[in-house]
């Protein structure tokens, strides 16, 4: 059964998730705090194994330079269109914050729509494109858990208007997003709501 750490990060309530499937290596969705994240794993003798980026907006990578430190075989998943902003803290919107980001490692794979990524045998995680908030958004699947990012905020409005967004681009993504919303779907987005 797979479960979950939800963390609340420090810059802007973000959150990110490990995801835990009875073996010793966990992934990662998405990179803030690093030492709740490192703690979790060392209290619960687990590695990250890889850390899925659901969109390259500062407050969802700021951790990844220290994650690495960390865990140096972990792979970054990221889409094409998010990559280049991993490395540049103008388009990761760091620039603009109190510490300015840019990634220093180079354990890239790039995913696009469609994408399946085998995390343990016979479980997969399923990419799924969703621009709007972000050119290079992306929502993934596993099992029953969708982890949505900024691309849907369950109540909240998704903001369209930061460099990179397109207001009809989400209004398609969210279309597709609740296409796949069922009963037992949980969803698992990008920030914490007051």
């Amino acid at each position: 059964m797979v479960q979950l750490k939800e963390i609340i990060n420090s810059i802007f309530n973000s959150k990110s998730y490990l995801v835990q499937y009875e073996q010793s290596h966990v992934y990662l969705i998405d990179c803030g705090d690093i030492e709740p994240i490192v703690k979790w794993c060392k209290e619960n003798e687990k590695v990250i194994k890889g850390v899925f980026i659901t969109h390259s907006h500062f407050d969802h990578i700021y951790g990844l330079n220290e994650l690495i430190d960390y865990y140096p075989n972990c792979v970054v998943y990221v889409s094409r269109e998010s990559k280049e902003a991993l490395y540049s803290d103008r388009l990761n919107f760091s620039l603009y914050h109190e510490k300015s980001f840019v990634f220093l490692g180079d354990h890239v794979r790039l995913l696009e729509d469609g994408d399946k990524v085998e995390l343990w045998k016979d479980l997969y995680l399923e990419v799924i494109a969703t621009p709007g908030h972000a050119k290079g958004c992306l929502c993934y699947k596993i099992d029953h858990y969708l982890f949505t990012g900024d691309a849907y905020i369950p109540g909240i409005k998704t903001v369209t208007t930061l460099r990179g967004g397109n207001k009809e681009d989400n209004e398609k993504s969210l279309a597709k997003i609740r296409s796949l919303l069922s009963a037992d779907t949980v969803v698992c987005a990008g920030h914490a709501i007051k």
